[in-house]
């Protein structure tokens, strides 16, 4: 009887280090994403307040569609490494931080702001954690990653 209450206690200590262990590695992988969506827009960002854009946008923008907002976010997702499958861009152009101006009146001195995201809904689509605790106590969460520069 005694064997048997040792094993229990090695099981549960056990089954206990694995959920933390895995639990640590889960949550490493949400800030490594979350940190990618960051340094996606923060490229983007750079990319798009340059005159680069003109002559480097990526082959999947359609040449009739090609404008700076259009090429950032292109630039935007296909830097994320180890995104989720779903994942959007959205790029303005402000001339004070408030006012909006459409791609083709984006200036120098403007302001340039890339947002990538994961869809608010459904919850399928954003970023899921593969520990059931960790994912039962931070759910899915939505990821975001933002930079503004001004426009050379």
């Amino acid at each position: 009887m005694p064997q048997i209450n040792q094993l229990s206690d090695i099981f549960f200590s056990q089954l206990f280090w694995l959920l933390i262990v895995f639990g640590i590695i889960d949550v490493g992988r949400y800030v490594y994403v979350n940190n990618a969506f960051n340094q996606a827009a923060r490229e983007a960002a750079r990319y798009g307040s340059v005159e680069q854009w003109s002559y480097s946008c990526p082959a999947s923008v359609p040449v009739a569609s090609q404008n700076r907002f259009t090429c950032t976010a292109a630039v935007a997702i296909n830097r994320i490494a180890a995104a989720p499958a779903f994942s959007a861009a959205a790029v303005t152009c402000t001339t004070d931080g408030s006012n909006s101006v459409a791609a083709s009146a984006c200036r120098a001195g403007y302001l340039l702001k890339v947002t990538v995201a994961t869809p608010s809904s459904p919850a399928n689509q954003r970023f899921q954690f593969f520990t059931p605790v960790i994912g039962q106590i931070l759910g899915s969460p939505v990821i975001t990653g933002q930079a503004s520069v001004v426009v050379q």
